[in-house]
């Protein structure tokens, strides 16, 4: 029998739920408030959870954005607008999304937009040039990378 929020030990349903939904990835307050909501518990109780997360340090939204900026630049390289929109979408405020940004460097943003390119130079390598720059343009665009270094990265393609 599927028991409802508000039933019988509420708090530890908001408590177990949030912990199921930390035990997939982690979430920053933000998610953690949205989806306690949206669950249908009421804000005594998501107040109650939160405050226990964070004292516990299961919730850290630090540790979050320094956690997903190493992810972006090392396992799948964005450029720097494209990590600040991950950033966002996550719930990191922006304020501390700058401050975490402000360690990446333009050495750092040129060598993830190299390394993509070279994986996808693979791929693209039977098309003519102008297909590939045209295609490489759009993917380095989409994943938020400037303007100079989208420029300089591929004009250096063949």
């Amino acid at each position: 029998m599927k028991r409802s929020p508000g039933s019988n030990g509420p708090q530890v349903n908001a408590k177990t739920y949030a912990l199921k939904l930390l035990s997939y990835r982690s979430r920053s307050k933000k998610e953690m408030l949205e989806r306690l909501g949206r669950k249908g518990f009421d804000s005594s109780q998501i107040d109650s959870v939160i405050k226990f997360l964070e004292d516990t340090g299961l919730i850290n939204d630090r540790l979050l954005a320094s956690d997903l900026v190493k992810y972006s630049t090392e396992r799948r390289p964005l450029g720097k607008k494209g990590i600040a929109m991950l950033l966002a979408k996550r719930g990191i405020d922006r304020e501390l999304a700058d401050k975490t940004l402000s360690v990446h460097t333009a050495e750092m943003e040129d060598a993830a937009a190299l390394e993509f390119v070279e994986r996808k130079m693979k791929t693209l390598k039977n098309y003519p040039e102008n297909v590939i720059k045209r295609r490489l343009w759009g993917m380095l665009q989409r994943r938020g990378f400037s303007i100079e270094v989208i420029i300089r990265v591929v004009n250096s393609v063949r």
